[in-house]
Order: C-alpha cells, then structure tokens, then sequence
C-alpha cells in the first residue's frame, strides 16, 4: 500500500495500464484482465487506483501541444505554427475542429469512467485491508470529482455521470442532456467534501508523495466555488437564454451574493487546517525561497506551500523556455507579453503602470510615485545572480522579487550549473532571436524563467530527455499562495472591511518582499472597487504561468479587453544596442505563429469552449452560448 504511487513519483504513468474506448460513456477497459482478475490482488487494484490518476493532463508543457492555457492568455506568447491556440486566440474556430478535445474532454472522462469503476469494486480485494481500501476509495472519490472540476469551467455545466455500471452505457444517448451549472458545482463540491472525509492529511511514506489528501480535496472544491461566484457564472445574461431542451436553464439567471461568502468559507476551511504555508514568509531571501519552491520535490525548509501537485519532469518547461543559443536542445519561445511585464510591482511595493492611453500598449500611463521609468540604460546587478549587466534598461531595473524569477529579457546571461551563457539576443539574426529558419525564439522579445533550476547543469544535453539530467519538480495544481488570493477576493466582495483581507493579502507580499497594501494604497482599505483591482493584480503576478489566468479573466469576464493586442520588445530590430529600436514597445505581429497579426480576437462566445461536434452529433445536447 505504502508504494502504490512509487511509478506517479517517477512520471511513468504516460501510458496507462488500462486504456479505454474514445466515447467517455463507454465503462468497460480494453484489457486481458477480467474484473475479478483485477481485484483478485493488491498489486493490480494498486495499479488500477495508479491508472485512475494518470488522466490528468501535463500542466508542465507550456508549448500549447496538450493544453492551450499558457498561449492563449494575455501573459504569454508561443510561435509554433499548426497549433490549435491560434484558432482560439483569433476566434478562427467552430465545434467541428474538436480543438483540444483528447486532454479537455475525452481523456477526463474516461478518467471519471475509471474512477467510479474501481469504486464500483476496490472493496472486493481480499488481499487488502478495510482502512486501505478506503483511502483507496477515497481517492478514487476524489479524482472523479477534481476531474469534474477541470471540466467546468471549460465548458460551463457537464454531464454528471452516476455512480451506477448503468450510467456508463451507450444506450438512449439521445435522452441525455448536461447537468444544470448549479446541479454541476452542488454535486463536485459535496463530492469533494465528502471525500476529504476519508482521506489522510499527509502520506508518511515518500513513494506516496503527490497522493489526494484532505487539504488537496477541499482546496480543490475551494477553487470551484471562487469561480462558481464570479461574474461568468453567477447571473450572467448572456446565458440568461441558454436553456436545455426540456426548457431548463443551464446557468444561474439571477446574481447571489451569498456565492462569495460560501467561497471565502470554503477557502478559509484549508486555511484552518494549519498545514500549509508560504515559502519564505520567515524572511528568508525571496529569491532562494522561489526558486526552491519551483524548482523541487518536497517541503522546502519543512514548509508545504504546494497543496495538490503533480511531479513532473523538468523537460518540457525546460526546453519551451531556455534560449535557443544556451543549450544544444532548446525551443526558447515561451514568451511574457508586455502586459505582464508591466504587472509587476516596483520594489517599493507600487504597481508602476495603471493602465494604457486607449488600450495601446505603446502609451502606458505610468504611475509616478513608483519610480518607475523608460528612459535610458545603465549598469545593473542582477537579484539573482550577480550579474553586472552593462546597458540595462530602465524599465527592469528596481523591480519586486518575483519580476525576476519570472522574466528574462534580452541581454541578460543564461545560467545552467557552472556554465553561463553571456549576452543572449532576441532580435531579429541575434543567438536566440527571429532567423527565416527558426520557430524557436520569443515573439515578445522576453522569456518567462519560472521553474527554471539555474543550478542544474543542462548545456550540453543534446536530444536526450534523461531525467537524471533534468530533474523534476512538483507542478502545483494548487498551492498555498492561491488559497490565500481566492479568500481574500471572496471575502472582498461580500465584507470589504473585513480585517482578514489585508492579512492574507499581506502575507502573500511579504513573502514576496514588497510592503504592505496599506502602506502603499492606504486608499483602497474598505474600498470594495480599489481592493478588487488590487487583489486582481496580486493573482495576475503571483500565479503567472501556472494556467490560472485563461481562467481568471473569463471568470470576471474582462477577456474583452483583457485577451486583446499582444506587445512586446521590437524582434524586428537586427540588434539591441541601448536605444535602439528594439527597445521600443512593439505590437508582437508573430505571435501565435502568425505573421502581420498581432491583434488578437475575443467574443462573447469565446468565454467557454463549444461541445464538440461530434458530441453533439452523438449525445444531442445543448450547445454554448454563440456557438
């Protein structure tokens, strides 16, 4: 029992020992062992609950290959060509492309498939003791319910599947219909909850690192009930029309203020557990303390921020986000937009751009007591490593801690263990920059640098993917730092004056090292509107490249503004001498693989995902609103 995640903890969980059929309503696996094999021996229930797991999709690779979230939001930029976030980023797609559809839909499902079927039958085991096959259970329970979770919001209400061999038939497709949002949320958050019941607070054994837990549970449902209070799903009348076809409406019609106080009740119920904490909220080096936090397995200096999290190889993020001059296998295009660049605080703890003269990004209205300024270049040390970097513009010198865990810009020297790589270049003919030939440079002219082991030596790695020369980290699905910004927001919008705001809000800049809020915007304290725009920022910078942000600006639906025109540096220029053209604020006309572009298209449909064509053809169901 102790051992049954040793194979998760180690990433050979690709291929599933059970594979299933393409419709999700089909239950039973395509394999030799019958049911009563199964569950005859601990080894292959063991290995069932393993294959239960293995249906989460890889948050790790920020390529758009698996998911679309990273490239298709306002923080970021990939170049690749043929990829389906183009369609999405410029509103190019139908039902009929089925984008994303094997790590969106089908695989979810037929992991909710597997889940409730060792449900059905892990207590038939003799070889197992009763405590053992409940956690199993549990865990079980609680995969088939975050599965849901990753649906929802996604594409709004779902079809909840029962707990029945009957539910997981192919007959009378024609009668079915998806679930109510509210029938969706009621039942994934009570089955959360329940599920947090059964299941240990930690796992004692390290071959069981990463397994469901309590706090892994009711963060989860934490997060379900944020989103379920936000604008999209909370008496949004876009939706007020969209009804299934026994006349139902499969969203809320009307607004519920009582949704935030479930939310930030929900959130401070982890909280409560005081089991979870921040890296580096002792005061140590913010720096260090992020860089551990991204870059390994396990509690760092004995404190747990990743709450549920999955253990990855560093390959695909390493690779996505190296500069193609500084190791001999490197893509080096996951690329920052300028808008996140902006987001980042100054040292001194203010936000130095406000907004944009007319939503263009080449007029930011600056904030002038940050101290933040675009004019001129001089010698700068980097935080980090030391570096005396000559010629250093102005506008990334002075800034928070986590600006430059996240960004790299041009000129900057690339670390990897004992070797560096001086001077690397982003424009156009520059080392890591655009060439006719290349698809792997960055179309802002930044990389994103989060998750990235400067410790580790991985220059000469050639083609190979050896783990033992890459490492691994835990990708954190949901960790301690979020738990905190979603209370904090909930709590915002129902009791504004609520002292527990600025604590939370505080404890996640500490840590950062910038001040307090108060100290910086005295004027926002009680303020619902200033609060909100604030706490929207703190999650814009604190959760940057972890998949939220695709979701959070759908959720308070400012994708309208938000998902807009793609800036960066000027790759064009063929240097970046100080001064040059390439330092000048450039509409990105490569991003999403495309050239002359730039201007990226959202519409009211584009805040949830159609159902798939071919679902529709199968299943008859109501489809999204504007599709």
């Amino acid at each position: 029992m102790k051992n049954i995640l040793k194979l998760f903890a180690t990433l050979t969980l690709v291929g599933a020992i059970f594979s299933g059929c393409d419709s999700f309503l089909d239950r039973q696996p395509d394999e030799q062992l019958t049911q009563e094999d199964i569950f005859k021996k601990a080894r292959t229930t063991e290995q069932y609950l393993t294959n239960v797991y293995s249906y989460q999709p890889n948050y790790s690779d920020p390529s758009g290959q698996i998911l679309p979230w990273a490239p298709c939001a306002d923080e970021s930029s990939i170049v690749y060509t043929g990829r389906s976030y183009t369609q999405i980023n410029y509103d190019t797609w139908n039902p009929s492309n089925n984008l994303q559809r094997a790590y969106t839909y089908n695989n979810i499902y037929k992991g909710i498939r597997e889940a409730s079927y060792f449900m059905q039958h892990v207590f038939e085991c003799p070889e197992m003791q009763d405590p053992d096959k409940a956690y199993m259970y549990n865990e079980a329970r609680f995969m088939r319910a975050y599965y849901y979770s990753l649906l929802l919001p996604v594409f709004g209400p779902v079809f909840i599947l029962g707990n029945e061999p009957e539910d997981y038939t192919q007959e009378d497709l024609s009668e079915r219909e998806r679930n109510t949002w509210e029938e969706c949320v009621n039942y994934v958050t009570n089955e959360l909850y329940e599920a947090s019941k059964g299941l240990p607070t930690q796992w004692g054994d390290n071959g069981d690192y990463g397994r469901a837990t309590k706090g892994a549970a009711l963060a989860i449902r934490a997060r379900l009930l944020l989103y379920s209070a936000r604008p999209l799903f909370n008496g949004n009348t876009l939706y007020l029309n969209v009804k299934d076809k026994y006349g139902n409406n499969l969203f809320p019609t009307t607004y519920n203020s009582e949704k935030w106080k479930i939310a930030a009740d929900a959130a401070k119920e982890v909280i409560d557990m005081n089991l979870y904490g921040l890296v580096g909220a002792d005061g140590t080096d913010p720096y260090k303390s992020f860089h551990d936090l991204f870059t390994s397995v396990g509690p760092v200096n004995s404190v747990s921020e990743n709450i549920f999290f999955r253990i990855v190889n560093a390959y695909n993020w390493g690779v996505a986000a190296t500069p193609r001059t500084a190791r001999s296998r490197a893509y080096g295009s996951f690329a920052p937009t300028q808008k996140l660049v902006d987001a980042f605080a100054m040292a001194n703890g203010r936000y130095p751009i406000t907004g944009y003269v007319n939503n263009d990004q080449t007029q930011p209205i600056i904030d002038p007591e940050s101290g933040y300024s675009e004019e001129g270049f001089s010698t700068f040390t980097h935080p980090i490593y030391g570096d005396q970097l000559a010629n250093t513009y102005m506008m990334y010198q002075n800034r928070e801690p986590r600006f430059y865990i996240n960004i790299f810009w041009s000129g900057m020297t690339w670390h990897s263990g004992n070797v560096s790589k001086t001077n690397i270049q982003f424009y156009t003919g520059g080392n890591s920059g655009y060439a006719a030939t290349q698809q792997n440079y960055p179309a802002t002219g930044y990389l994103a640098h989060k998750f990235i082991d400067y410790t580790r030596d991985t220059s000469t790695l050639g083609d190979s993917t050896d783990t033992s020369v890459w490492g691994f980290f835990e990708w954190p699905i949901i960790r301690y730092a979020e738990i905190l910004l979603d209370y904090v927001e909930a709590l915002n919008e129902y009791d504004p004056g609520n002292p527990d705001i600025l604590t939370y809000l505080n404890m996640v800049r500490k840590r950062a090292g910038v001040p307090n809020i108060e100290e910086v915007y005295p004027e926002a304290v009680g303020n619902r509107d200033l609060m909100r725009d604030l706490i929207h920022r703190e999650r814009q910078v604190e959760l940057c490249f972890e998949n939220h942000r695709y979701f959070d600006i759908r959720t308070w639906m400012t994708a309208p503004t938000e998902h807009g025109d793609v800036y960066g540096m000027n790759i064009e220029a063929t240097n970046h001498n100080p001064g040059g053209e390439f330092w000048k604020r450039t509409l990105s006309t490569r991003d999403s693989g495309l050239t002359n572009n730039g201007h990226r298209v959202f519409t009211d449909r584009g805040y949830l995902f159609p159902i798939s064509q071919e679902e529709m053809d199968r299943v008859n169901c109501t489809q999204n609103y504007g599709w």
